[in-house]
């Protein structure tokens, strides 16, 4: 039988209760997996339904891959590469520079990761689990990023400080720019609108009749 079409994608809220149901048939820690929902890779059918997935626990410029599991063992070949391909291009957006993994398959041993050395132990994160055990690892990049010392560190707070009060100043100065613009705007219109006022007002006394002063009779004088 052919795999259905499918996409590779993060798990959500709503993958759940598919992913508990999953981890249970793989006999997996469904509590510890459950808080940690966000680190799956699924591949999901068109249909929407949940063929397999895959974790991926990040820490500081480290991942450990874990808790593989599929629907149907019979098409863990045909999607395990798109999930390593999905993993790929998470490790390379997060900047990783070395993966571990527990999983058995030989896929991963095919595609680069190798038996830990006791010296690479060395480097791997507690959080990940017992160094003492058998871990395949895959070295992603070279870890390049100098150590900074206190000095170093203390320079670039102050760059930083020095940073966000320019662009702080240039602010207030922007601000008061359009303050000063809008005074400008407000007065040259409360002028404009008195000039108007008196404008009026003239036109309406042109406009009204001159009063004739009363005239009065004299008595003729004969």
């Amino acid at each position: 039988m052919n795999p259905p079409d499918c996409t590779v994608r993060r798990a959500t809220v709503d993958d759940l209760v598919g992913l508990k149901e999953l981890w249970q048939r793989a006999r997996l820690q469904v509590l510890d997996l459950e808080r940690r929902l966000t680190e799956f890779q699924l591949v999901v059918s068109d249909d929407g339904d949940l063929v397999g997935a895959i974790g991926l626990h990040l820490d500081g410029r480290q991942g450990k891959l874990h808790s593989e599991a599929f629907t149907q063992p019979e098409h863990e070949a045909a999607f395990r590469p798109q999930l390593w391909e999905r993993l790929q291009s998470v490790s390379r957006n997060h900047g990783l520079v070395r993966l571990w993994t527990q999983e058995l398959s030989p896929f991963w041993h095919q595609n680069g990761f190798v038996d830990a050395s006791p010296e690479v132990l060395k480097k791997m994160p507690a959080t990940f689990g017992d160094p003492h055990s058998r871990w395949l690892t895959l070295q992603l990049k070279e870890d390049t990023a100098p150590t900074l010392s206190l000095d170093q560190e203390f320079e670039l707070f102050q760059q930083a400080q020095r940073q966000s009060t320019e662009e702080v100043m240039a602010q207030a100065r922007k601000l008061k720019t359009a303050a000063y613009v809008i005074g400008t705007i407000i007065m040259v219109a409360s002028i404009l609108g008195a000039l108007y006022v008196l404008k009026r007002a003239n036109q309406e006394k042109n406009r009204r009749p001159a009063v004739q002063p009363a005239q009065t009779n004299q008595p003729s004088k004969n």
